[in-house]
């Protein structure tokens, strides 16, 4: 989806290599050795993300299960209007002095020191923007009661400025573990205050005063774990090329915002909270699993595309291995989600929110390919093509604007079902358009993923057909029926077919490894 696809987007930009270590000439040998410690740092460093990923999934799941029934769907709409605007003021918040800090060779304390100051500097001045602009908000939308919650949700700002650079420091240092303990924490203050707020009767300022508190802990304990050691701001550091390589970084999450938040915005304009609290709840439950798959295999791969971009022949292996790994895991649950999102609504938020369980199905249509062809964004930083990078998400976020300015007047369903059909119709352009010129081209792509998207695809029509044909009053047998028969049909598919046994069998050797270490 387009939210995972930037969130990923974002923090490959945050690793990228400078021109300098592209260039720079090494013995074959010492290439080599850094090649292997940073293969094993990012393996390790990838399964400590997919497991804290999964945790912090756990506790969101968990939270959306009890919330659900003690808020209404206008409870979220309420907040998903706010979150709409502060999202496109937290584009400018880090300026990109993050990824600047986290791919600069030779980072110095007085510099990492200045960008603390200046991501502190631009904290406070959003902090006083998006207080200042409550009202308006609340004029825009209609709402009177969004003037408090945004003056409430602009402290944000300012508590997550100070520990962007502290945590860009345990980026920086593969230091992976530590991060996954703040988030874990942050998550789990999340989660307690909304719900004993909500059981009080505090409606959306349950959800208000639960992200506050998980941020400021978030930030507190990242603060506290990092080995950035804050000095004070000093002349001449040398930090202006970081500036460039931030500014760059924000423009095109400037560009990408517009892609990821106008469906909120109009949905909330146009049909209200209510509308627009079932459809960003079927994004949320619909990204939980395509994050936690994708995100650690970015972070894993990134680094390694970076440094074989001088060699095709290995690069374009290793994309296509990544490409058929993220396949073979996001496309059968989409596809089962295709099917089943109904039924599982129903039994885990109750009859009130079927709505969802509908908008998810058309939006796992979309989801089906864009966890794969997101990864267009990483080949083409990797490869330095950052100019490219930006067009292509200027382009998509021009396109997707006109589809859903066109779909909004159907209400939520008609943005869903224009955002799947406008995915495919550019699917081709885009991909062979981000291929030019690289190792990868479309077709290569498509191979690459095309045996899971058959399989996934045939265990579809099976389920449809086999449960169809075999009515099940209850919904928790229904569920169970589906899974049964959609998950053998891929697991034998995936069993009868060699490389798929190879390549699983050396994820779980690597994962049976860090387990040991642990």
């Amino acid at each position: 989806m387009r939210r995972e696809s930037s969130t990923a987007q974002q923090s490959l930009s945050s690793m990228k290599v400078t021109e300098a270590d592209s260039t720079e000439k090494l013995p074959a040998m010492e290439k080599l050795v850094d090649m292997a410690d940073l293969k094993r740092k990012s393996v390790r460093g990838g399964m400590v993300t997919m497991v804290s990923q999964a945790i912090t999934i756990g506790i969101q799941l968990t939270s959306t299960v009890i919330l659900a029934r003690l808020l209404s769907p206008e409870d979220y709409g309420v907040l998903a209007m706010v979150m709409a605007v502060t999202a496109f003021a937290g584009i400018f918040r880090e300026m990109g002095l993050s990824s600047a800090a986290i791919q600069k060779k030779g980072l110095t304390r007085e510099q990492q020191s200045n960008l603390f100051w200046l991501n502190l500097a631009m904290g406070i001045i959003l902090t006083v923007i998006v207080a200042g602009a409550s009202p308006l908000v609340a004029w825009f939308y209609g709402k009177p009661e969004l003037v408090a919650v945004t003056l409430a949700l602009s402290l944000n700002f300012i508590i997550s400025s100070l520990s962007t650079q502290h945590g860009a420091m345990l980026i920086r240092n593969m230091q992976f573990g530590r991060k996954a303990v703040a988030t874990i924490a942050g998550s789990l203050v999340t989660l307690a205050v909304a719900i004993i707020l909500a059981l009080q009767g505090y409606s959306y300022w349950a959800l208000v005063w639960g992200m506050l508190a998980g941020a400021l802990v978030t930030s507190l304990l990242t603060l506290y774990l990092s080995p950035f050691r804050l000095g004070l701001p000093s002349k001449g550091s040398g930090i202006r090329d970081m500036l460039g390589f931030g500014a760059n970084v924000t423009g095109f999450d400037f560009v990408n915002y517009f892609a990821r938040n106008l469906d909120n915005i109009l949905i909330g304009r146009v049909w209200g909270t209510i509308e627009l609290g079932y459809y960003t709840k079927a994004y949320q439950l619909l990204l939980f699993p395509i994050n936690a798959i994708r995100g650690p295999i970015n972070q894993v791969a990134f680094p390694a595309l970076s440094r074989l971009k001088d060699n095709e022949t290995e690069f374009r292996n290793y994309f296509l291995s990544i490409i058929s790994i993220i396949a073979y895991l996001t496309m059968p649950i989409c596809a089962f989600l295709w099917c089943g999102s109904t039924i599982l609504i129903d039994l885990i938020l109750g009859p009130q929110w079927s709505e969802v369980g509908t908008l998810i199905s058309w939006l796992a249509i979309a989801a089906f390919i864009q966890p794969v062809a997101g990864m267009s964004g990483s080949l083409l930083l990797s490869l330095g093509l950052s100019r490219r990078y930006l067009l292509c998400g200027l382009c998509n976020a021009i396109i997707f604007s006109v589809c859903f300015m066109i779909g909004v007047n159907w209400g939520a369903k008609g943005v869903a079902i224009s955002y799947v059909i406008t995915n495919y119709v550019i699917l081709f352009p885009w991909l062979t358009w981000a291929f030019k010129g690289t190792p990868v081209n479309f077709k290569s792509f498509s191979i690459a993923c095309m045996y899971p998207a058959v399989v996934s695809i045939f265990a579809f029509v099976v389920t449809e057909i086999t449960f169809n044909h075999y009515l099940i009053e209850s919904s928790i047998m229904g569920l169970i029926f589906m899974g049964l028969v959609f998950y053998s049909i891929v697991g034998l598919g995936y069993l009868v077919n060699k490389d798929v046994r190879r390549t699983f069998g050396r994820l779980l050797k690597k994962l049976r490894r860090l387990v040991h270490r642990l």
